[in-house]
């Protein structure tokens, strides 16, 4: 029988029939008694979002994902750069625009400070339209009620 990472061969086919805990009973606290009972399953209506909240996630969420974006960014241009890529976009823009041959390059530097300047101002704007999206759902949650969610813990 093959052996998988982390189990052992004679239990990597085998299927436990035994009522024991996978990691034994070192965890288990001998004050609480668990009594196994059939699942719940509750209700939760989400009527409201806090706006300052909803402001720090999504400002946290946009800097993530403008920090992501400028590397690998960056590194997709270099590479591109070094593979000839840029460069063979570079002679199709002078060869349908009518510019003189090598005159048309692009900033490499320049384009990166301007995303650089650009990105925070639509991370800021973005959050701004995510906090706005979320005062209308308070409104709109406060004459309908609200959003039910149903969780079940089901094995």
């Amino acid at each position: 029988m093959p052996e998988v990472r982390g189990v052992p061969a004679r239990s990597a086919g085998a299927s436990r029939t035994t009522t024991e805990p996978p990691l034994g009973d070192w965890l288990r606290d001998p004050d609480v008694e668990v009594v196994k009972s059939r699942p719940e399953r509750r209700t939760a209506i989400l009527r409201r979002i806090d706006l300052w909240s909803a402001l720090k996630m999504s400002l946290a969420l946009y800097s993530c994902v403008l920090v992501v974006t400028l590397t690998a960014g960056t590194l997709l241009w270099i590479g591109l750069r070094h593979a000839g890529v840029i460069g063979n976009i570079e002679n199709l823009i002078e060869d349908l625009g009518g510019y003189v041959e090598n005159s048309y390059h692009f900033k490499d530097g320049f384009i990166l400070r301007m995303t650089a300047v650009i990105g925070p101002i639509v991370v800021v704007l973005a959050s701004l339209a995510t906090v706005a999206g979320v005062a209308v759902f308070n409104a709109v949650s406060r004459l309908f009620g609200g959003v039910e969610v149903t969780v079940s813990d089901v094995d």
